[in-house]
């Protein structure tokens, strides 16, 4: 008799020609290159087989690695069953003071939430790190690192190549630098900038270190990997800079944008996440060579036309979506969403990613959404 594990298991079967024509589409894109068609990864349908299932909480999922994949894996199994181009991957879910973690910070675990850090390292204690010190052998024995390493390694085993592994949520140097310190961080840009370089330099760090050390473990390149449906190439990680959106750009130009390249520059660059509104230092930030791409946790914020324009201007590409208008028809909010790439004749620049929210048509009848996808591309780009 299977056990659950064993069972849903089962149910992931990926079809491994889709999911390698979309990663060759994500590639492209990644390169600067002309993909056949915008690689669209769409929304996971729900998987009926899961009702007869447990369901763990975030705590049991924490302390369990076999209860962390099989909840990854009901996501993994609704994203193996649908078209388009999303790969398949999931991590090692710790929270997003993983990397506080390696100074020796606890988080706090609970049920019905993600991990959060609520300690902090006083001045002191900053200022007795050198940040030579924080080195891969550094890290791989502190804090949640060796939990990482061994949830990734029973993750490998047991998906036996039907999905990847990627990296536990290492943010970037400067959200590890506000997490670690605490909010004191804005007044001390101020009154201290030494001492806020110290703790970026050390940040930076342990965020090149952590991610080297794990992307050892999962047994990929530097410049490469996956990120949920995200096949990276010609760059290979992904930065957080939630703190940033708090930031002037004056503050940015010094205190970020060093750390930012800095951090990038081992794995050949990556793509840039935050939350809330950066449009005082979106500009500065396309202009980094080592920023590939950019994703907003929220779109709305941003006018989808000027702002897709001006990354296409800067020759990288946007990963994510952007909502769809009130009573806006399928036709139209993909018309709208081409536009950019039809007035350029270009099909490169984007990873569309689509919330179920913007997309209510997916769960009845996806083959036509992708069809209709497909299609004005073909009418509008050509």
């Amino acid at each position: 008799m299977l056990s659950e594990l064993e069972y849903v298991l089962e149910l992931l079967q990926p079809d491994p020609e889709r999911i390698e024509l979309g990663r060759k589409r994500q590639g492209s894109v990644w390169r600067g290159e002309e993909p056949d068609y915008i690689p669209v990864t769409p929304p996971p349908i729900d998987v009926p087989e899961k009702e007869k299932f447990n369901s763990y909480n975030y705590k049991e999922q924490f302390y369990d690695p076999e209860k962390m994949l099989i909840m990854h894996l009901w996501e993994l199994i609704g994203r193996a069953r649908i078209p388009g181009d999303s790969q398949l991957s999931m991590r090692a879910n710790l929270g997003t003071g993983f990397v506080p973690t390696v100074f020796g910070l606890n988080q706090l675990i609970f049920e019905d939430k993600m991990p959060w850090l609520k300690e902090h390292l006083n001045k002191d204690i900053i200022l007795s790190i050198k940040p030579e010190e924080i080195t891969d052998e550094f890290v791989i024995t502190r804090g949640l690192v060796p939990r990482a390493i061994e949830y990734i390694n029973f993750f490998k085993e047991k998906l036996e190549r039907k999905a990847h592994v990627y990296l536990s949520d290492t943010q970037g140097p400067l959200d590890i630098a506000h997490l670690v310190y605490g909010d004191m961080f804005f007044t001390d840009i101020y009154d201290d900038p030494e001492f806020i370089h110290h703790l970026l330099k050390i940040t930076t760090n342990a965020y090149i270190s952590a991610s080297r050390v794990l992307k050892r473990a999962i047994g990929e390149e530097l410049n490469s990997g996956y990120h949920t449906v995200l096949y990276m190439e010609n760059g290979g990680v992904r930065c957080c800079e939630d703190t940033t959106t708090l930031l002037s750009p004056k503050t940015f130009k010094e205190f970020v944008a060093p750390y930012i390249s800095s951090a990038l520059k081992p794995f050949g660059g990556g793509w840039v996440h935050f939350c809330g509104s950066g449009h005082q230092f979106l500009e500065d930030l396309l202009s980094m060579p080592e920023v590939k791409g950019i994703n907003f946790g929220n779109p709305e914020r941003y006018d989808y036309y000027s702002t897709m324009n001006l990354i296409l201007d800067h020759k990288k590409f946007y990963f994510g979506n952007f909502p769809r208008k009130e009573e806006e028809s399928l036709e139209d909010y993909f018309k709208r969403i081409l536009r950019p790439f039809s007035e350029r004749g270009t099909r490169s620049g984007m990873i569309f990613m689509p919330f179920i929210e913007d997309l209510p048509e997916w769960r009845e009848t996806p083959e036509k959404v992708l069809e209709l996808w497909y299609s004005l591309q073909d009418k509008l780009i050509g």
